[in-house]
């Protein structure tokens, strides 16, 4: 090696070194000490509330992690961005399982590694510009397929912006927040850097472009027409309020007491055309307690109102090796109209008939009994099955491939259910209801889905109690919150613990109940039928950005080759 010749400890420096004079990066350790930092930040905002308006700034740090051509670097720096980021955030998942968080945590680190590795294919100027679609892609992705997890969304804590989701959902503002992130780094690095080549002359052309999508957004939001209400309904909320600790503890007729009584004191106060209760109300599966089923028959005739309550259900129509039936996590529709009903207590095939109606063999029917109004508009029951199951909590992906795995879920009590159809909605005198249940209510498809099969109200109805008193609520309330917006319908949200609340279409929080109490109340809402801009076009601007970035690398391959 020559006098002049720098060793090879000091190029890796100055490479890193290049990235900002701002950040004088003097080793590779500092590089990811602060990647590492920057996914204790993005925790943070994604945590804590007081923090939630940094995200406008979140993408900075994120993109000068970023090196060309520095495959290394960048995975690691996205291992030490993403495992920090969702340790922190997503901690409550400690309540329910440590290792579950940890696998988390490394998959999504992992996950961005790989998606920083392609930011790091283009040289500048481009990566300034595709940035901010590729981390449009990156998030569609990650929401999709078996495995997909909506959570820590950066469109979702786009405040003042949020109603604009109407128009290109909540990736259309993740592409602002990502674009004004890169906007922030492109303004932190001050001098040349010598990797990726100069700041782009035409910087004002790239500085323009979030506003440009931001004023498409805004004109498409302003000639929107104004959404009329079909019509106001009351809708009782009842909020039992058993801690995780106690709710599988509690005899069925306690629990079934404590519902009953709250649901008497709404339905004496103004009685509601639909009383919801939420995500497994009763300790029970409720095929294996048929008189649980013709108490609350009976009840709705007393009542005079409609039930939707959520409970376990096991499937005896078709019953698996083992002589049981299939397992779900369901919420069920009693019409107090409806002259079926189960008569004495019979055995568990006859409760799931009753239910689910004759098994059949179809491919595209769905568990519902008919649907078709009768003219007497009387609705017989109706129950909806959990079509989006929590992976490696209510199911394990690619078990087949993965048995051990499958075995250890077991042992922790989970992985046992069976997924339903999506997007099937509960036909009342009303309109249509679209159940989401728990996590269904983080992925934008099924309720869009809900909503073009007819659905009028979508109801979420979840237990959050699993995780205590931490921020796990309000992160999974913000996720119907964004639903409304999108889809352009009501949401009622019910919750065993809370958040208990009433989220409108322009995004407000029109009603909401105290955490932690056992509380019931009458709600007026409004139904819809009218279609958003974003119930039209779907997830076009995630498969947009996916087709944008395979051009853009195969654009930026040619010119590659053309500088070797």
């Amino acid at each position: 090696m020559s006098e002049n010749q720098p060793e090879p400890e000091e190029i890796e420096a100055a490479e890193v070194n290049s990235n900002s004079s701002f950040l004088d990066f003097k080793s590779r350790k500092n590089f990811y000490l602060f990647a590492l930092g920057t996914g204790v930040f993005l925790g943070l905002v994604f945590l804590l509330p007081v923090f939630s308006r940094l995200v406008w700034i979140a993408a900075a740090p994120i993109f000068l992690c970023v090196r060309f051509r520095q495959n290394k670097d960048n995975f690691i720096s996205g291992l030490l961005i993403g495992i920090p980021w969702f340790l922190i955030s997503c901690y409550w998942l400690t309540y329910v399982t440590v290792f579950g968080l940890i696998c988390l945590a490394l998959f999504e680190g992992a996950y961005l590694g790989v998606w920083l590795l392609l930011a790091g294919r283009f040289p500048s100027p481009w990566r300034n510009y595709v940035f901010p679609v590729l981390w449009v892609a990156c998030e569609f992705v990650r929401s999709k397929g078996p495995l997909g997890f909506s959570w820590n969304l950066f469109g979702h804590l786009a405040y003042p912006i949020e109603s604009l989701a109407q128009t290109f959902g909540v990736y259309g503002l993740s592409l602002v927040v990502a674009a004004v992130g890169v906007i922030v780094a492109s303004l932190i690095r001050s001098e040349r850097d010598e990797t990726t080549g100069p700041m782009p002359e035409g910087s004002a052309t790239f500085l323009a472009l979030p506003l440009l999508w931001l004023a498409l957004a805004l004109f498409v939001y302003i000639n929107a027409p104004t959404p009329k209400e079909d019509r106001k309904i009351y809708v009782g909320v009842v909020q039992g309020n058993f801690p995780q600790s106690l709710k599988w503890n509690t005899p069925l007729d306690e629990a079934l007491s404590r519902y009953v009584e709250l649901t008497n004191e709404t339905v004496q106060e103004s009685h509601p055309d639909l009383v919801i209760w939420p995500e497994v109300a009763m300790p029970a599966i409720l095929s294996n307690q048929p008189n649980l089923l013709n108490v609350l028959e009976r009840r709705t005739d007393q009542w005079e109102t409609s039930l939707l309550f959520g409970v376990l259900d096991e499937d005896f129509r078709r019953e698996t090796e083992g002589g049981e039936g299939e397992l779900y996590n369901s919420v069920v529709f009693l019409d107090y109209r409806s002259d079926e009903r189960l008569g004495p207590v019979q055995d568990p095939v006859a409760v799931s008939k009753h239910l689910r109606g004759p098994l059949t063999e179809e491919p595209n029917r769905s568990r519902f009994l008919p649907s078709a109004y009768s003219e007497e508009h009387h609705y017989p029951p109706k129950i909806y099955d959990k079509s989006r199951l929590l992976p490696f909590g209510e199911y394990v992906p690619f078990k087949k491939l993965l048995p051990f795995i499958q075995d250890f879920v077991e042992k922790q009590g989970g992985g046992v259910f069976s997924a339903g159809r999506e997007g099937k909605t509960i036909p009342t005198a009303f309109g249509d209801i679209g159940p989401l249940i728990c996590f269904e209510s983080t992925h934008p498809g099924l309720a869009r889905e809900s909503a073009e099969n007819g659905a009028n109200l979508l109801v979420a109805v979840t237990n959050d109690a699993w995780f205590g008193n931490t921020a796990a609520a309000h992160q999974h309330a913000l996720q119907s919150r964004f639903r409304a917006i999108e889809t352009g319908r009501a949401v009622v949200r019910v919750a065993n613990t809370g958040i208990t609340a009433l989220y409108l279409p322009d995004g407000t929080v029109a009603e909401r109940l105290p955490t932690w109490q056992a509380l019931s109340q009458t709600w007026v809402v409004p139904l819809y039928s009218h279609l958003t801009f974003q119930f039209r076009v779907g997830d076009f601007l995630g498969w947009l950005a996916l087709g944008c970035l395979g051009f853009s690398l195969l654009l930026t391959r040619g010119i590659d080759t053309v500088e070797e």
